[in-house]
């Protein structure tokens, strides 16, 4: 029903972080069933902070050379993908909620304009089956404006280097993205850094969508532990009476209601409880 995409003009801001914790935020918040893209190669992106040879709740084993990208292509070229079959090349993350779609394994048998075709009817495909579809972007290399272009919403994640504040508000969005709806994420946030959310605003004139993910070293090193899924999913089913301003869990549960909203989801989904 809706393709977001997670996207930054700069290298090293976030994208896989924030492509990943709103993942699992909307998916445990949300009644909703959402698919996780990594467009690049296999082992990469998302899957970095999982553990390789996860058992999804389904109970069946999962082997990135029975699914995942290159499955989907070759359906695509026989004809034969569709809303039915494109769930059995996922992996399971959340059961009934949230479903990874593998990277790419064999890279160079198919040509940039094969690859943007299969991306193409994939998304339509998705599109017919999960709520949401979400494309990790940060290792598309030559796809990235091919993902920006089917997008109905994107991510744009940020940090607090002014110089590439400066790019983006001032050069980047207003010659390609302004007429595209949008949400900004500064990453790796710093509270106490003159670079806040109320400066940038007030710099730059910008009274769009914006929200922080802080800098939190618990979620760092589940990363590079590959347990991210374990640790989001803690924070995700934080009891809100607890949540602290300001914090992960709090920033993750904002991050999930505003990309929801730019989206329309929670527009569709309360018609939807209402039988509408």
């Amino acid at each position: 029903m809706s393709t977001i995409t997670f996207w930054s003009p700069f290298a090293g801001t976030g994208s896989t972080s924030s492509a990943l914790i709103a993942a699992y935020a909307m998916a445990l918040q949300y009644r909703t069933r959402i698919l996780l893209v990594n467009t690049g190669p296999v082992g990469s992106s998302t899957e970095a902070a999982l553990p390789p040879n996860e058992i999804g709740e389904t109970g069946s084993d999962f082997n990135f050379e029975e699914g995942g990208w290159d499955a989907i292509e070759r359906l695509h070229i026989s004809g034969s993908l569709n809303k039915h079959n494109l769930r059995d090349y996922t992996k399971p993350l959340l059961k009934d909620r949230l479903d990874l779609l593998t990277g790419r394994i064999n890279r160079l048998e198919r040509s940039k304009e094969e690859h943007v075709e299969t991306l193409k009817r994939l998304l339509h495909v998705a599109n017919e089956y999960y709520d949401l579809v979400l494309l990790d972007a940060d290792r598309a290399g030559t796809s990235s404006p091919v993902l920006l272009e089917h997008a109905d919403f994107v991510v744009v994640n940020l940090n607090q280097n002014m110089r590439d504040l400066e790019c983006f508000f001032e050069k980047i969005r207003p010659e390609s993205m302004s007429d595209q709806k949008l949400h900004v994420v500064l990453n790796k946030y710093d509270p106490h850094s003159r670079t806040s959310i109320t400066n940038i605003r007030r710099r730059f004139r910008y009274k769009g969508s914006i929200s922080v993910l802080p800098y939190t070293t618990g979620f760092l090193d589940a990363f590079n532990r590959r347990d991210a899924a374990a640790y989001l999913q803690l924070e995700g089913l934080s009891n809100n009476k607890d949540i602290r301003k300001g914090s992960f869990a709090a920033s993750m549960t904002e991050l999930a209601r505003l990309i929801m909203d730019g989206a329309g989801m929670r527009t569709v989904l309360k018609r939807l409880e209402r039988g509408a």
